[in-house]
Protein backbone atom coordinates (compact mmCIF):
# COMPACT_ATOMS: atom_id res chain seq x y z
CA UNK A 1 0.00 0.00 0.00
CA UNK A 2 1.48 3.41 -1.00
CA UNK A 3 2.23 5.69 1.85
CA UNK A 4 0.55 9.04 2.38
CA UNK A 5 3.45 11.08 0.83
CA UNK A 6 3.27 9.16 -2.46
CA UNK A 7 -0.49 9.78 -2.78
CA UNK A 8 -0.11 13.53 -2.15
CA UNK A 9 2.76 14.04 -4.63
CA UNK A 10 0.51 14.20 -7.80
CA UNK A 11 -1.94 16.47 -5.99
CA UNK A 12 0.83 18.86 -4.95
CA UNK A 13 2.15 19.01 -8.55
CA UNK A 14 -1.35 19.71 -9.89
CA UNK A 15 -1.89 22.50 -7.36
CA UNK A 16 1.50 24.05 -8.25
CA UNK A 17 0.65 23.98 -11.98
CA UNK A 18 -2.74 25.54 -11.30
CA UNK A 19 -1.14 28.23 -9.13
CA UNK A 20 1.35 29.00 -11.92
CA UNK A 21 -1.50 29.26 -14.47
CA UNK A 22 -3.47 31.65 -12.23
CA UNK A 23 -0.41 33.91 -11.77
CA UNK A 24 0.30 33.86 -15.51
CA UNK A 25 -3.31 34.85 -16.26
CA UNK A 26 -3.07 37.63 -13.66
CA UNK A 27 0.09 38.97 -15.35
CA UNK A 28 -1.58 38.93 -18.78
CA UNK A 29 -4.63 40.79 -17.43
CA UNK A 30 -2.36 43.36 -15.74
CA UNK A 31 -0.65 43.89 -19.10
CA UNK A 32 -3.99 44.49 -20.84
CA UNK A 33 -5.00 46.94 -18.10
CA UNK A 34 -1.70 48.84 -18.52
CA UNK A 35 -2.21 49.07 -22.30
CA UNK A 36 -5.77 50.35 -21.78
CA UNK A 37 -4.65 52.99 -19.30
CA UNK A 38 -1.86 54.22 -21.56
CA UNK A 39 -4.11 54.34 -24.63
CA UNK A 40 -7.27 55.85 -23.14
CA UNK A 41 -6.14 58.08 -20.30
CA UNK A 42 -4.42 61.10 -21.86
CA UNK A 43 -2.25 61.92 -18.85
CA UNK A 44 -0.50 58.54 -19.07
CA UNK A 45 0.04 58.64 -22.82
CA UNK A 46 3.60 59.41 -23.99
CA UNK A 47 2.19 61.56 -26.82
CA UNK A 48 0.22 63.63 -24.30
CA UNK A 49 3.41 64.41 -22.38
CA UNK A 50 4.99 65.76 -25.58
CA UNK A 51 2.03 68.02 -26.33
CA UNK A 52 1.72 69.16 -22.72
CA UNK A 53 5.40 70.03 -22.49
CA UNK A 54 5.24 72.24 -25.61
CA UNK A 55 2.43 74.37 -24.24
CA UNK A 56 3.23 77.07 -21.74
CA UNK A 57 0.34 77.41 -19.36
CA UNK A 58 0.55 79.35 -16.15
CA UNK A 59 -0.77 77.42 -13.16
CA UNK A 60 -3.33 80.13 -12.36
CA UNK A 61 -4.73 80.34 -15.91
CA UNK A 62 -7.90 78.39 -16.60
CA UNK A 63 -7.67 75.79 -19.36
CA UNK A 64 -8.44 77.12 -22.82
CA UNK A 65 -11.78 75.89 -24.17
CA UNK A 66 -12.59 76.41 -27.82
CA UNK A 67 -16.03 78.08 -27.80
CA UNK A 68 -17.00 76.17 -30.95
CA UNK A 69 -16.90 72.93 -29.00
CA UNK A 70 -18.72 74.14 -25.91
CA UNK A 71 -21.61 71.93 -24.87
CA UNK A 72 -24.18 74.72 -24.97
CA UNK A 73 -24.09 75.55 -28.70
CA UNK A 74 -27.85 74.94 -28.87
CA UNK A 75 -28.42 77.75 -26.34
CA UNK A 76 -26.59 80.39 -28.36
CA UNK A 77 -28.55 83.01 -30.32
CA UNK A 78 -29.06 81.96 -33.93
CA UNK A 79 -26.79 84.78 -35.16
CA UNK A 80 -23.91 83.41 -33.11
CA UNK A 81 -24.65 79.84 -34.26
CA UNK A 82 -24.55 80.96 -37.90
CA UNK A 83 -21.30 82.88 -37.37
CA UNK A 84 -19.62 79.94 -35.59
CA UNK A 85 -20.81 77.28 -38.04
CA UNK A 86 -18.50 76.27 -40.85
CA UNK A 87 -21.40 74.44 -42.54
CA UNK A 88 -25.17 74.75 -42.22
CA UNK A 89 -27.26 72.21 -44.12
CA UNK A 90 -30.89 71.30 -44.54
CA UNK A 91 -31.84 67.63 -44.53
CA UNK A 92 -35.23 66.16 -45.44
CA UNK A 93 -36.67 62.85 -44.29
CA UNK A 94 -37.34 60.16 -46.90
CA UNK A 95 -39.08 56.82 -46.35
CA UNK A 96 -36.77 53.85 -46.94
CA UNK A 97 -38.72 50.70 -46.16
CA UNK A 98 -39.44 50.64 -42.45
CA UNK A 99 -36.92 53.36 -41.62
CA UNK A 100 -36.70 57.07 -42.32
CA UNK A 101 -33.52 58.36 -43.97
CA UNK A 102 -32.24 61.85 -43.33
CA UNK A 103 -30.92 63.12 -46.67
CA UNK A 104 -28.97 66.37 -47.19
CA UNK A 105 -31.20 68.48 -49.42
CA UNK A 106 -29.43 71.84 -49.39
CA UNK A 107 -26.19 73.35 -48.09
CA UNK A 108 -26.99 76.85 -46.87
CA UNK A 109 -23.46 77.77 -45.78
CA UNK A 110 -20.03 76.27 -46.28
CA UNK A 111 -16.97 78.24 -45.24
CA UNK A 112 -14.21 78.39 -47.87
CA UNK A 113 -11.75 75.48 -47.81
CA UNK A 114 -13.82 73.63 -45.20
CA UNK A 115 -13.73 69.86 -45.57
CA UNK A 116 -17.32 68.64 -45.51
CA UNK A 117 -17.86 65.00 -46.27
CA UNK A 118 -21.53 65.19 -47.30
CA UNK A 119 -23.06 66.32 -50.58
CA UNK A 120 -26.64 67.09 -51.52
CA UNK A 121 -28.37 63.72 -51.82
CA UNK A 122 -26.17 61.96 -49.23
CA UNK A 123 -27.73 60.34 -46.18
CA UNK A 124 -26.80 61.96 -42.86
CA UNK A 125 -27.11 58.86 -40.67
CA UNK A 126 -27.09 60.69 -37.33
CA UNK A 127 -30.66 61.83 -37.86
CA UNK A 128 -31.96 58.78 -39.76
CA UNK A 129 -34.23 56.63 -37.60
CA UNK A 130 -36.87 53.95 -37.32
CA UNK A 131 -40.18 55.71 -36.59
CA UNK A 132 -42.13 54.76 -33.48
CA UNK A 133 -45.90 54.91 -33.03
CA UNK A 134 -47.08 58.40 -32.09
CA UNK A 135 -43.69 59.95 -32.75
CA UNK A 136 -43.29 63.11 -34.84
CA UNK A 137 -39.77 64.19 -35.77
CA UNK A 138 -40.98 66.68 -38.34
CA UNK A 139 -40.15 66.85 -42.03
CA UNK A 140 -36.38 67.17 -41.71
CA UNK A 141 -33.54 68.87 -39.85
CA UNK A 142 -31.43 71.98 -40.03
CA UNK A 143 -27.90 70.83 -39.14
CA UNK A 144 -25.00 72.96 -37.88
CA UNK A 145 -21.39 71.82 -38.25
CA UNK A 146 -18.29 73.54 -36.84
CA UNK A 147 -14.58 73.36 -37.46
CA UNK A 148 -12.51 72.00 -40.31
CA UNK A 149 -13.18 69.27 -41.12
CA UNK A 150 -16.79 70.10 -40.35
CA UNK A 151 -18.11 68.24 -37.31
CA UNK A 152 -21.74 67.92 -36.25
CA UNK A 153 -22.66 70.27 -33.43
CA UNK A 154 -26.45 70.84 -33.38
CA UNK A 155 -29.60 70.03 -35.28
CA UNK A 156 -33.23 71.00 -34.96
CA UNK A 157 -36.43 69.63 -36.45
CA UNK A 158 -38.12 71.32 -39.37
CA UNK A 159 -41.90 71.11 -39.40
CA UNK A 160 -43.43 72.54 -42.54
CA UNK A 161 -41.40 75.70 -43.09
CA UNK A 162 -40.48 76.30 -39.43
CA UNK A 163 -37.47 75.30 -37.33
CA UNK A 164 -38.69 74.09 -33.92
CA UNK A 165 -35.47 74.49 -31.93
CA UNK A 166 -34.92 78.04 -33.16
CA UNK A 167 -38.18 79.43 -31.78
CA UNK A 168 -40.21 78.28 -34.81
CA UNK A 169 -38.09 80.51 -37.05
CA UNK A 170 -39.11 80.24 -40.72
CA UNK A 171 -36.53 78.43 -42.89
CA UNK A 172 -36.58 81.41 -45.30
CA UNK A 173 -35.54 83.76 -42.47
CA UNK A 174 -32.62 81.45 -41.57
CA UNK A 175 -31.55 81.45 -45.23
CA UNK A 176 -31.77 85.26 -45.28
CA UNK A 177 -29.68 85.61 -42.10
CA UNK A 178 -27.05 83.23 -43.49
CA UNK A 179 -26.96 85.26 -46.72
CA UNK A 180 -26.50 88.50 -44.79
CA UNK A 181 -23.68 87.00 -42.67
CA UNK A 182 -21.51 86.27 -45.72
Amino acid sequence: MPDNAERQDPIIRAIRRLTFAVWALTAVMAGFLAIYLIAYIPGLSPSFATVASTESVSPAAPPKVDPLYANNFYQWPVEKQIAAASVVALAKYQKDGDRTKCVVSEILKQAPDTKFYYNVGDEFPQCSHYPKAGEDRGDGQVVFFVGNPAQFRFSSAIRGNRISGLGDMPVDLLKKQIGESK
